[in-house]
């Protein structure tokens, strides 16, 4: 059953990024934080106390180093290095911009160029590019290495000036300052309501937008996720497998796990996430719906390829029969399927679009709480979440956060949906050199318009209907929403990707629902489908099975087959706005 929790037991109150790791030394000490391969074969682990000491001698360097009002890039990946320099930027004052590690190299100094940056903390893979690009960033002044197989926490030698360096010579800096005594932090008349972190979204310098936030809006997120994640303790850890450099999993993956005391184990890579599982045995992960899915296909296929699905399907059905009665016996039934995610796994949080409904209701089966959020990067990012001690509910992304306030904009009274606009401490300041853009979404009094629709039931749970820009208007007047229809889509073996659009016919101005569908080759194979025509009848019948539970306007008219994947962010998102048809 679940644990009865009053949220209002759980309040909490951080005044800035610096002291909230300062709580976590206080309460948590030397109880691990961080665990990680340094190399293939040496684990390193890194205690809460170790890390705000970490913290405290990287901002102190950077004070010294006059990183204070100064935009720094933060370029690599998932590091106790990467997060350090995050925290210890806003600590000392500076700006820090966290950009994609997956860009082109023109475009890295694009941005570089645009954000006015004038440090630049990235993994030594990427130095050679601010080198060899030196001259057309000119206000760059140093430029800082990371490298994880060499990274120490007490790094020996004197620091020696040059602008081409490296992390641990900086932490030397940082170390002797320390120890004499030479600066301090002036933490008590330090601003946390003024531009801290920029963060970029997808696209290039042209079309992206800068998101720019306050460590106010990154602590009131905290602060309200506080009493949603009451129930987890320090005997929990989470594996960080998403790209840091999104907030999201900044915020919900390296920061929030903190508020209880929690481990933080860091993936190697996304190639060695299943080593990883199975070496660091996590209780919970933060997903995209895409990483969820796969992980679920792998569970169904390791199934059949032990002829074990009648197994299954009867334990499921047995299983439920006995939670009916207050009897959980789903990791004696489940073992051998929780065994291949570690053993240990008690929960997903899934953010970033709208998971299938059938997979979350899946992973519940076998014991795996999955609780959807809601964000959105200008909201720092949280905006709802299902918390992790309340009953599923599979098809919302959750209950407000606690401070913030929400309205639906309908366009006509009648409509049951209309476009979510918030309000809270986690909206952003505005965007990067953009007050045009920024007029169009954020209010003078603080109420931001998200761009999705969606409506909120009695009980206070939201649910989102569609991304406004996506959305398909036909002639008469109906809104479809693709997402809908997709999830029905995805139910379908053969089905590996799909994107549904609206399809304008020129002359008669008549909009047809279409999807464009990437096939899983080993399904179809499995099926005996063997040539184009094949797979597209096979659709055509499955397909009509879906439509008979659409309303007629919202039917699916054709199909049409890709030969390749969608492209994606690094974030794992399909990029709509770059789908042709073929």
């Amino acid at each position: 059953m679940a644990t009865k929790i009053n949220p209002a037991d759980f309040k909490i109150k951080i005044d800035n990024l610096y002291s909230y790791f300062e709580r976590g030394k206080d309460l948590y000490g030397d109880h691990t934080l961080y665990r990680f391969n340094k190399n293939k074969d040496e684990e390193v682990s890194v205690s809460y106390k170790e890390m705000f000491n970490l913290i405290t001698d990287m901002a102190l360097a950077f004070k010294k180093l006059g990183m204070a009002g100064k935009k720094v890039i933060l370029l690599g990946e998932t590091s106790v290095q990467w997060i350090s320099s995050y925290l210890a930027t806003v600590a000392s004052d500076g700006v820090i911009v966290p950009i994609d590690p997956l860009l082109l190299e023109e475009q890295i100094i694009e941005f570089t160029k645009f954000a006015d940056a004038s440090f630049v903390v990235c993994s030594h893979k990427f130095e050679h590019i601010f080198k060899e690009h030196e001259s057309e960033i000119p206000n760059v002044e140093k430029v800082i290495a990371t490298d994880r197989t060499t990274f120490t926490l007490c790094p020996e030698g004197e620091y020696v000036d040059e602008k081409f360096t490296t992390y641990n010579n900086v932490l030397a800096l940082g170390k002797s300052i320390a120890n004499s005594g030479e600066l301090s932090l002036d933490m008590e008349n330090h601003d946390a309501r003024k531009l801290g972190i920029l963060l970029f979204t997808s696209g290039t310098t042209g079309s992206s937008k800068g998101v720019m936030l306050c460590e106010r809006n990154i602590c009131a997120v905290l602060e309200g996720i506080y009493p949603l994640l009451a129930g987890l303790t320090m005997q929990d850890s989470v594996m960080s497998v998403l790209p840091i450099y999104h907030t999201y999993e900044m915020s919900a993956g390296i920061l929030a796990p903190m508020l209880y005391g929690m481990t933080i184990t860091i993936s190697d890579g996304i190639k060695y996430v299943g080593k990883n599982i199975k070496q660091f045995k996590p209780t919970v992960m933060t997903l995209v719906p895409l990483f969820a899915n796969q992980l679920y296909k792998t569970i169904q296929k390791n199934v059949q390829k032990q002829g074990k699905e009648k197994t299954l399907a009867t334990g499921i059905k047995l299983s439920n029969f006995l939670l009916k009665l207050h009897i959980d016996v789903r990791k004696k039934l489940f073992g051998e399927v929780l065994q291949g995610l570690g053993g240990n796994m008690k929960a997903f949080v899934v953010g970033g679009a709208a998971l299938n409904s059938q997979i979350a209701e899946g992973f519940e089966s076998f014991g795996i709480r999955v609780r959807q959020g809601y964000g959105i990067t200008e909201c720092a990012p949280l905006i709802s979440v299902v918390p992790i001690h309340e009953k599923n509910n599979p098809t919302s992304c959750g209950k407000l956060m606690p401070g913030m306030q929400i309205r639906i904009d309908k366009e006509k009274e009648e409509d049951t949906f209309g476009e979510i606009v918030v309000k809270g401490e986690n909206v952003m300041l505005g965007y990067y050199k953009n007050e045009e853009e920024t007029a169009k979404v954020l209010s003078e009094d603080g109420w931001f318009k998200t761009g999705d629709y969606g409506y909120v039931d009695k009980d206070g749970y939201i649910y989102i209907t569609g991304r406004k820009k996506n959305v398909i208007v036909l002639q008469g007047g109906k809104n479809v929403f693709p997402e809908e229809i997709e999830e029905y889509l995805e139910n379908i073996p053969v089905i590996e990707e799909v994107v549904v659009i609206g399809d304008e016919n020129k002359e008669t101005g008549v909009v047809s629902v279409v999807a464009l569908i990437y096939p899983n080759a080993e399904e179809c194979e499995k099926l005996g489908l063997a040539d184009k025509s094949a797979i597209e009848a096979h659709l055509h019948e499955k397909v009509q099975e879906i439509n008979k539970r659409l309303a007629s306007y919202k039917h699916i008219t054709r199909v049409e087959l890709r030969d390749e994947p969608f492209e994606k962010t690094t974030s794992r998102k399909i990029k709509r706005h770059t789908i042709k048809k073929n």
